[in-house]
């Protein structure tokens, strides 16, 4: 088996118009790459398989080569290579060297690919909590376009390390993946914390003033009311003695003795302190009184007395 592979892959290479196109040192050092390559992928040395014949296919584009180096890609678990390897493969010119023996490969190539395409995982991904726009995504440190986001992406077999990247913030994921497996994984980032709404406490409830406060303030103003009601009480005394006594010295067109100015001075400055005593403290006693008879209840006995130069305010409580 391994003889005759190895004699059908230097039959194809003998007369390929592709190696006609190479030198005689590549030609030569070609056609030893792509047998050591075969002898390699017998003996399941797939890495050495796989760099042999991947050097020597970049030399000599043909079918049986691309076919052999799909097959040593396939063992090293590449399978996702391998089968993009196999495609080509179907694709290259046949009529190159053995005619035959490169259509075999061809065909070869095509039902070998159709059974690995089962085998090959499939991964999709899906982003949360931050735009695509601006968000770069990678898979084993290859970038993955975010136009392939939510589509099934051909992944090999084996652990992968997914990484989505927004601004300073990184998701980091690792996917297992057996062969066949069909795997969906999001990549969440955090949502922005939505701020508490402040909350506004509410005034306390107007309440009315104490009973207590409120008779202070009654007594407060009656007291101030009763003072002002006094002084106009005094003065109003003082403004008609000075009317009496000043009478006797004016005619009757009140025409007074200028030696009585000073008199008439001092009466005409009293008059007016009467009156807005009088007013004023009968004003603020009455507000006094409304309050001290609106005050919460408890208990109480008010009394209020006009004595003949005094207003008494008494109460029980």
């Amino acid at each position: 088996m391994r003889s005759v592979a190895i004699a059908s892959l230097l039959a194809t290479l003998c007369l390929s118009h592709n190696v006609r196109a190479a030198d005689d040192a590549s030609r030569g050092a070609a056609r030893k790459l792509a047998q050591a390559g075969v002898e390699a992928l017998q003996e399941q040395h797939y890495d050495v398989a796989s760099e042999k014949l991947e050097r020597a296919y970049a030399v000599l584009r043909v079918p049986s080569i691309a076919l052999w180096s799909a097959r040593a890609l396939e063992k090293r678990g590449k399978l996702v290579e391998a089968s993009e390897r196999y495609l080509e493969a179907t694709r290259l010119d046949a009529a190159v060297g053995d005619a035959a023996v490169q259509r075999q490969a061809r065909a070869e190539a095509e039902a070998e690919r159709q059974a690995l395409l089962a085998r090959i995982p499939s991964l999709t991904i899906a982003l949360s909590g931050a735009p695509a726009a601006a968000t770069q995504v990678t898979i084993d440190g290859e970038e993955w376009p975010s136009a392939l986001w939510g589509e099934p992406r051909p992944t090999n077999p084996g652990e992968h390390e997914l990484r989505a990247l927004h601004g300073a913030e990184e998701v980091k994921l690792k996917v297992t993946l057996a062969e066949g497996d069909k795997r969906s994984e999001t990549l969440a980032f955090q949502a922005p914390a939505t701020p508490a709404p402040a909350v506004v406490k509410a005034p306390p409830p107007l309440t009315a003033a104490p009973a207590s406060t409120q008779r202070t303030l009654g007594f407060v103003a009656v007291g101030v009311g009763g003072a002002g009601l006094l002084v106009g009480a005094v003065t109003g005394i003082l403004v008609a003695s000075r009317h009496s006594d000043l009478e006797g010295s004016c005619n009757a067109q009140h025409q007074c003795d200028p030696a009585r100015q000073s008199d008439i001075d001092s009466y005409n400055s009293l008059r007016p302190i009467s009156t807005v005593a009088l007013v004023a403290g009968g004003v603020v006693t009455a507000a006094g009184v409304t309050l001290l008879l609106t005050a919460p209840r408890s208990d109480r006995r008010t009394e209020l007395s006009l004595g003949a130069a005094s207003l008494r305010l008494t109460g029980t409580f």
